[in-house]
């Protein structure tokens, strides 16, 4: 039978508060820390049904910044903001309670009839254009199945469409 002398107890222990102190120092590390703050206020959150999305900073390319001063909620359930690139151009968001499949495709013949899919991690965007002349604008359409959030990104009609798609797979809740 051997005999722990109470050293041997007292650095048992010692080892035991260390290891969890590690542990809840990472968790705080990860989710305090390492976990970025959303730019979207809790005013507008507080505002609609459905989950927001917005670009990841450290995914979008280079040159490309979220504007997190432009987040704004016009109308119940509409949540606008702008992504910066370029010489002052921008990418404006538009996010909103994905609506029927019918109204949808309503969507797609009067305003982008001729489109090109475009699959993101997020689902598949439908791209095209609207407008005319000076008003030529491009249009990304992305709805999300599974969270009921319907995206629409308008840009100027000559936006790197690489740059675009990347934008768009930069996308998080």
């Amino acid at each position: 039978m051997v005999v722990r002398s109470r050293g041997f107890r007292v650095l048992v222990l010692i080892a035991v508060i260390t290891v969890l102190a590690a542990i809840a120092g990472t968790v705080l590390y990860v989710h305090i820390i390492k976990t970025p703050k959303s730019p979207i206020s809790k005013e507008i959150t507080q505002k609609v049904n459905f989950p927001l999305y917005y670009p990841d900073q450290k995914k979008l390319p280079k040159g490309y910044y979220l504007n997190q001063a432009s987040f704004i909620s016009p109308q119940k359930d509409v949540v606008l903001y702008d992504v910066k690139y370029g010489n002052n151009q921008k990418l404006i968001f538009s996010v909103q309670p994905k609506p029927s499949d019918n109204d949808l495709q309503s969507f797609y013949s009067s305003y982008i009839p001729l489109r090109v899919k475009m699959q993101t991690v997020l689902g598949q965007a439908d791209i095209g254009a609207y407008g005319t002349g000076k008003n030529l604008k491009t249009v990304a359409s992305l709805p999300i199945q599974n969270d009921n959030t319907w995206i629409i990104v308008t840009a100027p009609y000559n936006v790197n469409q690489d740059q675009l798609k990347k934008t768009l797979n930069s996308l998080r809740k």
